[in-house]
């Protein structure tokens, strides 16, 4: 695609001028600007109709927003992009799907499109309860739907159901057959039901559906991108993961960069992948430096998983540090923040943060002054006395709406109560926490920023689970500033985007309804009509069909 760069600087004549909008500005109401001038890639001018109309040259594109709402692009501070981007035009979603018939319908035009014995997989972003009638799809419904395919459905990260082609491929003969630490359930008579459960069993499973080719993995990830900016996403944080990732998981990404069609403002956490976690981690910081990458593709940090030793998964089971881990720990914190790099750790319950920031006091406080940036994520169960302590450093939290997916899982272990008060959002902005929200997607919940922004705003949980107790929901305005600017500072972008005034690169979203006016129930169902990246439209709907060649002209 064509860029434009800051090199013109801010003064002249704009390249881009919308107007008849309802600008969402830095240093304006959501409702008192209606323009916006933008000259390279940067915000010129942030204003009323007549004073932006000024701004515009004899060449300058002027675009009429016909009174839509204008917003800094969406910026996802907790995704999983890079993973999902690998295999993005092979999967199948069942995000939206309201019942088992239409679940399978969607494995039957899966099906259609692919050549016998090509894998057919959901990889997460649902639950049983979101369909009418409570349950998952069978493996004897998913033999009859894809019967020349093998079929891999993963729920979240409860359990998967593979059909009976599946299960040969990958060995899911009995219970004996699976790998420590996964389960292969069996019905009474001892023979396997294609469900099964636990990391290890996935990880063993989806080895078999991964296709070793880099240009179908680039042009995924492109597909990936284009979905996302058609939501009004912007920017991305990438976590790395756990399945399906390793060194060679950034090959599609790498490439779409490197040919000029990334249209997407990437962030990497990386961490280790290999068994000796210390020495591999001495080894990559010795060889990467923090920052390295440029305006789009940027490593920033380490993280999710600094190592496998500390990371306590949903938060359910109590997670204890031996001495040894403590001091691994420890060590490892001091190494990244000498090398200055970002930190963020997973830490889902109360006792593994409480555990962590205990090895933490033991650095003084000038030591982590000189870290870039410190955050956890997700912080689900974390206690007010442990989100106190978490702003006594300075650190920062990524939220996320996995838990509007799985509330009623959630529920039947810990009690109503317990999940209605968590997390606890409103004590984390009263506290000054500085907050990024996203969606851990796309296993954990889907990848739609609108269903997450729902959720922070309403409390309301799918799957049938609890809702949000009232007093720790956010406003609107709230929920958009964690989704702009609080996750542009996790992604060490906060001095460039995530809010709208002059100065800031220019990336944006007009959108297709109002977020500030419609009804609760509408706000899942948001789109943009047209995102900027760098002041250059990244996704143009119906509506402003033809102003990317009006700019290139």
């Amino acid at each position: 695609m064509t860029r434009k760069n800051s090199a013109a600087g801010l003064r002249g004549p704009a390249d881009l001028v919308l107007v008849n909008g309802r600008i969402t500005a830095d240093d304006h109401g959501p409702g008192s600007a209606q323009a916006i001038a933008i000259r390279g890639d940067r915000i010129a001018a942030v204003g009323g109709d007549e004073e932006i109309r000024h701004l515009a040259g004899p060449h300058t594109v002027v675009a009429d927003l016909g009174g839509r709402r204008v917003i800094p692009g969406l910026y996802d501070s907790h995704i999983h992009f890079v993973r999902a981007g690998r295999a993005w035009i092979d999967e199948a979603r069942w995000d939206e799907a309201r019942s088992v018939a239409e679940a399978l319908e969607i494995i039957r035009t899966a099906a259609r499109s692919r050549r016998p014995g090509e894998w057919i997989t959901v990889l997460g972003g649902w639950h049983p309860f979101q369909f009418a009638e409570g349950r998952a799809p069978t493996r004897a419904e998913l033999d009859d739907v894809a019967p020349h395919n093998p079929v891999y459905a993963q729920e979240i990260y409860t359990r998967a159901t593979l059909n009976t082609q599946a299960m040969h491929i990958c060995g899911v003969t009995g219970a004996d057959a699976a790998p420590a630490g996964g389960v292969y359930e069996t019905d009474e008579a001892g023979t396997p039901t294609g469900v099964v459960s636990g990391i290890p069993a996935f990880n063993h499973c989806l080895r078999f559906t991964m296709i070793d080719d880099v240009e179908r993995e680039t042009r995924s990830t492109r597909a990936l991108v284009a979905e996302l900016a058609a939501l009004g996403l912007t920017g991305v944080v990438d976590m790395g993961g756990r399945s399906r990732m390793g060194v060679d998981a950034y090959r599609g990404l790498y490439e779409l960069h490197r040919r000029g069609d990334l249209d997407m403002r990437v962030r990497l956490y990386t961490h280790v992948f290999g068994e000796n976690e210390q020495n591999e981690f001495d080894n990559y910081m010795a060889y990467v430096r923090p920052g390295f990458g440029d305006d789009l593709l940027r490593v920033v940090g380490i993280g999710e998983i600094m190592s496998h030793s500390w990371y306590d998964a949903d938060g359910l089971e109590d997670l204890v540090l031996s001495a040894e881990h403590r001091d691994q720990l420890r060590t490892m914190t001091l190494r990244a923040i000498d090398r200055g790099w970002a930190i963020n750790i997973h830490a889902v319950g109360d006792s593994a943060i409480r555990q962590i920031l205990d090895v933490w006091d033991t650095i003084g406080r000038e030591q982590f002054a000189a870290a870039r940036r410190m955050s956890f994520s997700h912080a689900d169960f974390a206690s007010e006395q442990t989100l106190k302590r978490i702003r006594e450093f300075g650190f920062g939290i990524t939220v996320q709406h996995w838990m509007s997916t799985g509330a009623a899982d959630l529920a039947a272990r810990l009690g109503v109560e317990q999940v209605s008060q968590q997390p606890k959002l409103r004590t984390m902005l009263d506290l000054g926490l500085p907050l990024g929200a996203g969606t851990d997607a796309m296993v954990a919940a889907p990848a739609n920023p609108w269903q997450a922004l729902h959720w922070l705003v309403t409390g309301i949980n799918g799957g049938r689970g609890p809702s949000r107790t009232r007093e720790q929901l956010l406003t609107r305005e709230e929920a958009l500033r964690a989704y702009t600017a609080g996750s542009a500072w996790i992604g060490l972008d906060e001095t460039d985007v995530g809010v709208l005034r002059r100065g800031m690169k220019a990336d944006l979203a007009v959108l297709s309804e109002d977020y500030f006016e419609v009804p609760d129930e509408h706000i899942p169902f948001i789109t943009s009509e047209l995102t900027l990246l760098n002041g250059y439209p990244s996704h143009e709907g119906a509506a402003f069909a033809g102003l990317r060649p009006a700019i290139n002209a």
